[in-house]
């Protein structure tokens, strides 16, 4: 049996900056959604939870694709 790594995430709230979030939309006429699934430790999903609650009426899953959101525009600039 190989031994697993663990990779332990640490959120810090201080790190979010309202300013640098967008607003998804997606086009019209087209399915512009492919579904995806990933595996999350299960840590990582309440904590996600959480902070979703904090922000507002928004769940995790929408609270991940504006981060995701955010990251890739950052990363394209």
């Amino acid at each position: 049996m190989k031994n697993k790594k663990t990779i332990k995430y640490k959120y810090n709230p201080n790190e979010w900056e309202e300013s640098k979030s967008v607003e998804v939309t997606p086009e019209k006429g087209t399915k512009s959604e492919l579904s995806t699934s990933i595996r999350l430790p299960k840590a990582m999903v309440q904590k996600l939870k959480k902070i979703a609650s904090k922000k507002g009426e928004i769940g995790y899953q929408t609270l991940i694709k504006m981060w995701i959101a955010e990251r890739l525009d950052d990363e394209a600039a």
